[in-house]
């Protein structure tokens, strides 16, 4: 099999087994302690300084990183990490750029096509280490500094994953990197990283999830293959806008419930996602809903036991008893035929800059 059809199937089955391969990662870490400290230390550090700019002008953030590039490795391989004053010269210099990129995330469908030419351009001029191949420092640099857009990459993990050989590392460094964040990036839009995020352990970003789960795939070398025909066992979505919520009378799909229009948008994005990911229900199998609530400034968002229940009420099959009327073709979306599926479920609310919600759901064997 060619490279570029090898690596497709290796990114195929790594979204099918997407939430597998991210807890395997959790369970067993090639990473020191030392590596997650300082990576964790300066992740907070970044999220504590609010926007990019305020971050690159801390020294106490710029710092955590260089101790953070120290413990993964960046300067033992032929390369010299700059000192530290050298180190945040070096990030002034780049900051405008780098602010340039702050708005963009790995899974944003409408970021511009050359993005990854843009984070390239930036790493292509930042001078933290002395050495012609700066993709490796670059992107673990730039990862901190945007860790919803890079993803880290190294020869061992991103290179055994994508079939990497030493030309892609030294002298097609531009292309090589856009070849890799473009196939992370289709991938984000499919598993929807953000939902795996809980700050716990070296989950630290959507990226960071994604980097996890490459590398528990490559530990794996693909001992359990998907075949190319089966069934994508999980879904996951965003949604804009607070979910429909249980009622004390009205079920939210029954026509008069007030949340009519949120019962549509739910839908509306369930029916893209199943199309835009495979997902496959199985009215047989036992299934997880999950729900993350993303609550805006001075949102109140309803309990939790009433929005399961409403996305819950919504996203079961009703097409089978006629459908209601009012919601004309979208009566024949669902991701579980009967509410007696549900075996697990979860739900958790998270800070945000505005008001949404992601839902999971997953075919699960218990």
């Amino acid at each position: 099999m060619e490279r570029k059809a090898e690596v497709e199937d290796r990114l195929r089955r790594l979204a099918v087994g997407f939430a597998g391969y991210a807890d395997a990662y959790d369970r067993s870490t090639p990473a020191t302690s030392a590596q997650s400290r300082a990576h964790r230390d300066a992740i907070a550090l970044r999220r504590a300084a609010g926007g990019v700019e305020a971050a690159l002008d801390d020294l106490g953030f710029v710092t955590a990183l260089h101790r953070t590039l120290v413990a993964w490795k960046i300067g033992t391989r032929g390369s010299r990490l700059v000192s530290p004053p050298e180190f945040f010269e070096a990030l002034q210099a780049a900051k405008p750029g780098i602010v340039a990129l702050e708005r963009y995330a790995i899974d944003d469908r409408d970021a511009p096509e050359d993005v990854a030419d843009r984070v390239w351009r930036v790493i292509e001029g930042l001078g933290v280490v002395v050495n012609k191949s700066k993709l490796v420092a670059g992107t673990k640099t730039l990862h901190h500094v945007l860790p919803d857009l890079v993803v880290p990459m190294d020869r061992d993990w991103t290179g055994s994953f994508f079939r990497l050989h030493a030309p892609d590392w030294q002298y097609n460094q531009q292309r090589t990197y856009r070849w890799v964040h473009d196939r992370f990036a289709a991938l984000a839009r499919r598993v929807n990283p953000q939902q795996h995020v809980t700050g716990r352990g070296w989950r630290t970003s959507r990226t960071k999830v994604l980097d996890n789960a490459m590398i528990a795939f490559c530990r794996r070398d693909g001992r359990d293959p998907v075949p190319p025909d089966a069934p994508v066992r999980a879904v996951s979505f965003s949604v804009d806008g607070p979910p429909p919520t249980r009622g004390e009378v009205l079920s939210p799909p029954e026509p008069g419930h007030p949340h009519a229009e949120r019962v549509r948008v739910l839908l509306e994005a369930a029916r893209g996602a199943i199309a835009g990911q495979g997902f496959t229900p199985e009215p047989g199998k036992a299934v997880s809903l999950d729900l993350v609530v993303r609550v805006g400034p001075g949102a109140h968002p309803a309990d939790a036991p009433d929005a399961l229940g409403g996305v819950g009420a919504v996203l079961q099959d009703r097409a089978g008893r006629g459908g209601p009327p009012h919601l004309a073709d979208l009566s024949s979306v669902w991701l579980f035929r009967h509410g007696h599926q549900l075996k697990q479920v979860s739900y958790r609310e998270v800070e945000g800059a505005d008001t949404g919600y992601t839902v999971s759901v997953r075919v699960i064997d218990a």
